[in-house]
């Protein structure tokens, strides 16, 4: 059986694949027993009288079935077109100086810039501070929301088409990440058990309503806003996979007096897999600080946006693969100082590339859709938030022509595809395979569409 697709044709497509439970049946067995009779002589002789005895046989019954993905094509790509990078606009002289005021869309379709080729629209705004967006088989755009910045609470919105939103969900600690089950309406959601404590996934019901706690007990947290179960997926096997962040910025004791470095605790700074019909949890990839979002390409590649330390090193995007470890807390080639020495023997797999200190990577994709050119399939689209140099932008990255560093320029920099963003947090890939951004400080959603050159 196949489930028909909610996206065009090329859009990943999602068939059950049935998982088995052993339970136990009664097969019944005869068992002699003796009861004497009497003949007309006084002697007595035996009869058989069969008495049940139940034995137990394992038979096969399917438990919920888990559902695998069909990888995504890009036929009916446009063809191949090659991009001139988003310019910039200037950074000053908007109706809020550095920027357009809050209501002043026709200012920011002028500041916010794309390629040659692509347009850009305005599709609604959710009421708060947007965390991520996922699109449900409705073909609504779902996001998580900090309504209270201060106490860091907040919920799941729906927005149509029309750019109309309703709250979706019951209140949720600073939730982040949001990801549908394949085949279902059912969402995913992480955040935190409390402000300062304890991270978890929680089950929003068919329909939304009151969050429904699934796991309780994953790390939490470094700061009241960083480093806590992050953004989640579905991958091609089903499973549900979730980045979660340090509970340390690199290894520092709580008690100096007590030890030298913290002790790295289970499903820490590591990319977990969860079977999500049992809650059965497995660690993935290890080794990332705060690996922030996660995706998989057509071809089952998985890639995740991690960010560094404090004092800037570390911002990175990498494609991760099972069972490696990927370097933190042992950073001291990247200039810390303060970081723990790198175990004897321990392999650290490379980054796919670095960005600029204080980049701050945040939201990731990779493009499945055929809205865009055929050669942008695959290429990774990475939000880089922060407000300063080389940032507030979404640049493009194709992993199989990746800029190389050279005696010239040591830090090559990703191509830039829109610019002119106050703190972009996360991109989608939206029903028609257009590219969706949503911006975090007045929680404006961004439409970025291909043309023709």
């Amino acid at each position: 059986m196949t489930v028909a697709p909610t996206e065009p044709a090329s859009a990943p497509i999602y068939t059950p694949t049935a998982t088995f439970t052993p339970t136990l049946t009664v097969t019944p067995t005869l068992t002699p027993t003796l009861t004497p009779t009497l003949t007309a002589t006084p002697s007595p002789t035996l009869t058989l009288t069969p008495t049940l005895t139940p034995t137990l046989t394992p038979s096969l019954t399917p438990t919920q079935e888990l559902w695998t993905l069909t990888p995504p094509s890009r036929d009916n790509a446009p063809p191949a077109f090659e991009n001139v990078q988003a310019d910039f606009a200037p950074t000053a002289g908007w109706s809020c100086s550095d920027f357009p005021c809050e209501d002043d869309l026709d200012g920011f379709m002028r500041r916010i810039h794309v390629p040659e080729g692509y347009e850009l629209a305005h599709i609604g705004r959710f009421p708060g501070q947007p965390m991520q967006i996922a699109y449900g088989q409705d073909g609504r755009l779902y996001a998580t929301v900090i309504e209270d910045g201060g106490k860091r609470t907040g919920a799941v919105y729906a927005m149509a088409e029309d750019g109309t939103t309703e709250r979706y969900s019951g209140e949720l600690i600073s939730p982040i990440g949001l990801a549908f089950q394949p085949g279902t309406d059912v969402l995913y959601v992480s955040a935190r058990m409390s402000g300062d404590k304890g991270g978890g996934i929680w089950r929003i019901p068919s329909g939304g309503g009151e969050p429904i706690p699934v796991i309780q007990d994953l790390p939490c947290c470094y700061s009241l806003i960083d480093n806590q179960p992050n953004g989640m997926i579905f991958g091609p096997d089903g499973y549900l996979y979730i980045g979660v962040g340090a509970l340390t910025d690199h290894a520092e004791p709580l008690n100096p007096k007590v030890s030298r470095m913290a002790e790295i605790q289970p499903y820490e700074a590591a990319i977990l897999r969860i079977q999500p019909h049992t809650g059965e949890i497995e660690t993935y990839a290890s080794g990332l600080r705060n690996p922030y979002d996660i995706t998989f390409d057509a071809n089952g590649q998985f890639y995740a946006t991690d960010q560094g330390l404090v004092s800037g090193q570390g911002d990175r995007v990498v494609a991760v693969n099972e069972g490696e470890h990927y370097g933190w807390p042992y950073w001291r080639t990247l200039g810390c100082a303060e970081c723990p020495i790198k175990p004897a023997g321990m392999t650290i797999a490379p980054d796919l590339l670095a960005f600029p200190n204080f980049s701050i990577p945040r939201g990731l994709v990779a493009y499945i859709g055929t809205q865009f050119p055929a050669n942008m399939f695959n290429n990774l689209f990475v939000v880089l938030w922060n407000g300063s140099e080389n940032a507030q932008r979404i640049v493009r990255i194709d992993p199989q022509n990746v800029p190389q560093p050279s005696d010239e320029n040591p830090l090559p920099l990703a191509e830039p595809f829109i610019t002119g963003l106050i703190r972009p947090i996360d991109v989608a890939i939206a029903p028609d395979g257009s590219l969706v951004v949503a911006d975090f400080i007045y929680g404006n959603v961004w439409r970025v569409s291909y043309v023709s050159p």
